[in-house]
């Protein structure tokens, strides 16, 4: 499925000079009016309810103006509110059709009104939520609980609570994504742009669409600190310290009290990536990120980018804790990032990028054998299954025709012999996720539960993003009736792709053998939903 370009130069030239910076659509640069500059400025800023403020009180003395209309309509857009949104950058046209800012502002707010329309409001203290309830609704209650943990966290750590819901939508499609955020099937699918925080709102896609789901609930969290970096600096800080920051926190809501550090953003790619970057001394610059990280060449630039950033972030925290991460923040409203740096860190940036290197060699990073960035896919593109996506990854030739022989014997119920054919694989290639979990599923379902262990072990170590590697572990472990363990592994499954039955089947009958009545209630209701367990 090849996704159209539905949006006009114009339009792609004011969203993609930052993926979550947004271009405030402004009509009004050129104006002297004092008030249009402050309304930018709060705009820019995401602080929308003086925005509103200002332009309402200008709308009422000069309701003709296509200016003022116009204002209104972008500060509409930015509250969620589409329909008066509409009405107003109608208004605005109606008085100056020939101008291609509104024009474009006009097409995002159709599309945008078209899909949110047909999604599902849910609510949380803090956020809301629309997502397509029929195919999604299964979602609602995790996102809003990571997301809940997530403001919490954050809050902790940086001093940041916003007053007022943040508003979330979860696209139930690829091309929804599209309209909706202007991220398209290339952005999801070479660089594993998957969320966007833009327009005072968080974006994601459904793991649904993806043909191996992905980290949905780490990247609610990811884009919602976008929007506290956005609040802390009033949108001055730079791409790498947004992304860096994002990388950093994003997974800080699933500890409940966690530590000064965080090593979780350091997966085996991204430890594999700044080991090599290291060893050549070849790195991607934090210029070279700029204006989004979308626009490097391939994935794997994209990811090493994120992981140097995220880097320099821990670096920051080591050295001055999340402390000095608030001031930091606080210090981009009044001077550029080098500066701002150099006056928390006492030392000239040159220095902060050097000793951060030396901060890098000190950890003994290592290149982990296997590890590869791990490519998206979205569900009907060339027609591919899960199934098919995994055998083309398999480097080797010969490892690929042994894996495609086992499932073939697999499929027929062989189990001794599929297994012989996927140790055999192992040979040609032992550092094979994809081997190594379909030759421990086999040794379970033939009860060899310790034989399977090590290799999901080894498979989890090599990619920690696997939920099928996660769903097996759930296998494995509930059959040995180690249901804390069981429990564990099912629900690190369902922050990847929640939608397989197993996952339910299995976690509802551990959690019925650990006495968490309620848990298992829902984890049931929840296996009604999606129907029979596979």
């Amino acid at each position: 499925m090849k996704l159209k370009n539905v949006f006009p130069l114009t339009l792609l030239i004011l969203l993609t000079l930052n993926p979550f910076i947004p271009s405030t659509l402004s009509p009004f640069a050129t104006q002297p009016d004092e008030s249009l500059k402050q309304i930018e400025e709060h705009l820019e800023a995401w602080r929308v309810p003086q925005a509103d403020e200002i332009a309402a009180r200008l709308v009422r003395e000069n309701p003709k103006s296509a200016v003022t209309l116009g204002l209104n309509a972008q500060v509409r857009f930015y509250q969620g509110r589409y329909e008066e949104a509409l009405h107003f950058v109608e208004q605005a046209l109606a008085v100056d059709s020939a101008n291609e800012r509104r024009q474009a502002l006009r097409l995002l707010t159709q599309q945008t009104r078209d899909t949110v329309k047909k999604l599902k409001r849910f609510e949380s203290a803090h956020f809301i939520l629309h997502l397509d309830e029929d195919k999604d609704g299964i979602l609602a209650p995790h996102a809003l609980d990571a997301l809940e943990k997530t403001y919490q966290a954050i809050g902790q750590a940086l001093g940041y609570f916003p007053q007022e819901k943040v508003r979330v939508e979860i696209a139930p499609d690829a091309a929804s994504f599209n309209a909706v955020s202007t991220l398209s099937l290339r952005d999801i699918e070479e660089t594993g742009a998957v969320g966007i925080c833009k327009f005072n709102k968080i974006m994601t896609i459904s793991p649904r669409v993806l043909t191996r789901g992905y980290r949905w609930l780490d990247s609610l969290s990811h884009e919602y600190l976008h929007y506290a970096i956005v609040g802390l600096s009033s949108n001055k800080a730079p791409i790498w310290l947004h992304e860096g920051m994002a990388r950093f926190y994003e997974t800080r809501w699933r500890r409940p009290q966690p530590s000064k550090g965080n090593e979780d953003y350091l997966t085996s790619s991204n430890q594999t990536l700044l080991a090599q970057a290291l060893e050549k001394n070849k790195f991607i610059g934090f210029k070279r990120m700029e204006p989004s990280l979308i626009y490097l060449e391939t994935p794997e630039e994209v990811q090493l980018a994120y992981a140097e950033a995220a880097s320099a972030i821990d670096f920051i925290v080591q050295r001055k804790g999340h402390a000095g991460i608030r001031e930091l923040l606080s210090e981009l409203e009044r001077s550029p990032a080098q500066e701002a740096i150099q006056k928390v860190l006492g030392s000239p940036f040159a220095a902060f990028e050097t000793e951060w290197k030396s901060f890098l060699k000190a950890k003994g990073l290592k290149e982990i054998e296997g590890s590869r960035v791990r490519r998206l896919k979205v569900k009907g593109n060339q027609k591919e299954d899960e199934e098919s996506v995994e055998l083309k990854e398999i480097q080797s030739v010969v490892a690929r025709n042994r894996t495609h022989l086992g499932d073939q014997l697999l499929e027929r119920g062989r189990m001794i012999a599929a297994a012989r054919e996927y140790q055999r694989a192992l040979q040609a290639s032992p550092h094979s996720p994809i081997i190594l979990g379909k030759l421990a599923r086999t040794l379970i379902q033939g009860e060899r539960y310790e034989e399977a262990l090590p290799h999901l072990k080894k498979a989890q170590e090599i990619d920690s993003d696997s939920v099928n590697t996660y769903i097996q572990l759930g296998r494995l472990y509930h059959a040995t009736r180690n249901f804390s363990a069981a429990k564990a592994a099912l629900e690190e499954a369902i922050q990847i792709n929640p939608f397989n039955p197993t996952i339910y089947r299995l976690l509802t009958e551990s959690y019925a053998a650990l006495g968490e009545q309620d848990q298992a209630k829902r984890s049931k209701a929840t296996l009604g939903r999606l129907g029979t367990a596979r």
